[in-house]
């Protein structure tokens, strides 16, 4: 307990004595104004405006009629104005039609059909094991008529076929 006590007291004599930090920079020397320029990129950039104007100036036409020889190298590669007013012709007939398409599909009256893709799984939920003996209905007739409904299916796209009309895969 007494070296304790020591030890503690001469830490505080230490920091008495310490030297208190001075974090600012606010001394009383102060450096001396530096005169600066701009430098020679701020002459070689204004330099190079000032004489790219004067060749454009230099080189532009004195007649008003002919035209400027990068103004025709514009046009060159330019499209005309036909081609335009057809793109824009078959764009705002693609729109029109992307319109009507959007009107149809939504005043459409929701489907009252549903379509089982898995009839057996949606009558019978539920894995198949461990189940008592004489729990599960007979739906050998709803099977045989999606079965039917399919083969159905099957025979009109083939008969499609071959018509030689083109048929989706996504049927």
């Amino acid at each position: 307990m007494v070296l304790a006590r020591r030890s503690v007291a001469s830490a505080r004599l230490m920091l008495r004595n310490q030297q208190p930090r001075r974090y600012g920079s606010h001394s009383a020397h102060h450096a001396e104004p530096v005169n600066e320029s701009f430098g020679p990129s701020f002459y070689i950039a204004a330099g190079s405006f000032v004489s790219l104007f004067a060749l454009y100036k230099y080189t532009s036409s004195r007649d008003p009629e002919s035209k400027h020889w990068l103004t025709s190298l514009v046009e060159k590669y330019s499209q005309s104005e036909k081609v335009l007013e057809e793109r824009n012709a078959l764009h705002t007939a693609a729109i029109e039609r992307a319109a009507q398409d959007r009107l149809l599909f939504n005043s459409a009256p929701p489907s009252t059909h549903y379509e089982l893709k898995h009839p057996e799984a949606s009558f019978q939920p539920g894995l198949p094991f461990n189940v008592i003996p004489g729990n599960h209905a007979d739906l050998s007739h709803v099977i045989a008529h999606y079965e039917r409904k399919n083969q159905e299916k099957e025979t009109a796209r083939v008969a499609r076929m071959q018509d030689g009309k083109v048929v989706s895969i996504y049927e």
